[in-house]
């Protein structure tokens, strides 16, 4: 099985008139197919970065970052939702873009914003909408271009901690479902173990991979309904990991 992601050996410094800022220093991973891998690491170290290489909108100065995706779709901090547009106009806005915006699309928008919990909020403004319910439309827009591969840059940090854990559990378990191949980046440990099949963890700057952890709960081998996000947060295995990864953090950050 090819990796969807695979970066070898890719290093990024930033250009400064006085002096060179390394950001990562010889990056080495991949990510499967249908793969939901997080990556945390110290404030600073780059992972915003690393996501925009892999996206495109930065090239290495070393090494390789490989896609195998046809689409990638990618989703902010900020949701960037267009005021001025219905939520059903914001989510069909990236087929609209790309001279895609066929019937079919829009019934599939309108599917989603209904599984979703928007159904009702369709033809509202983004202002009429709670934190948490903008960031599932920007999901919608993001999922409206079909893509086979999804980024993840700290979608939930903006929101409140109820809020975030109620959308990172509500999204979490729409990509699983879903089997989409996603990284996301995060600077939250339980968010991060909470949602990947694994969490990779990098150093401080210039950043480098410090270790590889792959997540998987008892519940989930004797089951096809695997643990909700927020069900994680509390299974036996939970303290355990984020021990590991605090304890690597801590050693290598």
């Amino acid at each position: 099985m090819e990796p969807v992601v695979e970066l070898q050996n890719v290093s990024y410094s930033y250009h400064r008139p006085d002096r060179e800022i390394r950001s990562l220093h010889h990056l080495s991973f991949s990510v499967l197919p249908g793969e939901f891998v997080a990556i945390v690491g110290p404030s600073g170290c780059g992972k915003s970065t690393l996501l925009s290489l892999i996206c495109g909108l930065l090239q290495p100065e070393e090494g390789e970052v490989i896609i195998r995706a046809r689409r990638t779709g990618f989703m902010p901090q900020k949701d960037h939702l267009l005021e001025w547009r219905s939520i059903f106009r914001n989510a069909i806005l990236g087929p609209e873009m790309q001279h895609h915006n066929t019937l079919e699309v829009q019934e599939a928008v309108r599917n989603m914003l209904s599984a979703y919990g928007l159904d009702s909020f369709q033809n509202a403004r983004p202002s009429e909408l709670s934190g948490g319910m903008r960031q599932r439309a920007a999901l919608i827009r993001t999922l409206a271009l079909q893509p086979d591969l999804l980024l993840l840059d700290e979608p939930f940090s903006a929101l409140d901690y109820q809020t975030r854990l109620e959308v990172s559990d509500d999204i979490g378990g729409i990509l699983r479902r879903e089997k989409r191949t996603a990284v996301l980046v995060t600077h939250d440990l339980s968010e991060a173990i909470s949602l990947g099949n694994r969490v990779i963890v990098l150093s401080g700057r210039p950043a480098r991979v410090i270790a590889s952890v792959p997540i998987a709960f008892a519940h989930d081998k004797c089951t096809t309904e695997p643990l909700s996000p927020l069900a994680r947060r509390n299974a036996p295995e939970f303290a355990g990991y984020f021990n590991h990864i605090w304890k690597e953090l801590r050693e290598h950050g």
